[in-house]
């Protein structure tokens, strides 16, 4: 079971890095196909501009929420709606106090693993902030 599971990151991360051979070998192919009618400069401005703009668009509809913060805690008390802001506080003040060194023994410790923890934990947290600070809050307190 962990055999599969490693096989298919190390499948994730070359795949990863062979799709992003693709985007610049296509994002090089449409610089260059426009070159002749607007320059190599301009063509590659618009190019990278029309790029931005959809890793702007992708970002955003990514980390839109999924259901509103009013219907998410429309049948919740207050007590606890403040115990999840609690969490979300301190799960906040853990993350920005860690120190350098502690970032950089989970890196060196479990380079693979610390990527991944990072990105779902923000896929997560964009998705449904309050069932997943106490995963995330588990999840570093491994790590370090």
């Amino acid at each position: 079971m962990v055999g599969s599971l490693k096989l298919r990151v190390i499948m994730m991360a070359g795949g990863s890095v062979i799709g992003l051979a693709g985007a610049g070998a296509l994002t090089w192919a449409g610089v260059v196909a426009l070159a002749p009618y607007m320059g190599l400069a301009m063509s590659g401005a618009l190019v990278g501009g029309l790029l931005l703009l959809g890793a702007a668009i992708a970002m955003w509809k990514a980390t839109r929420p999924a259901v509103p913060m009013e219907e998410e805690f429309a049948g919740v008390t207050a007590a606890a709606a403040n115990t999840v802001a609690y969490l979300r506080d301190d799960t906040l003040d853990t993350l920005t106090g860690m120190s350098i060194n502690a970032v950089s023994n989970m890196v060196e410790k479990r380079p693979l693993l610390t990527l991944l923890g990072v990105g779902v934990a923000a896929y997560a947290v964009a998705r449904a902030p309050n069932t997943s600070v106490g995963i995330m809050d588990r999840m570093l307190s491994r790590l370090v």
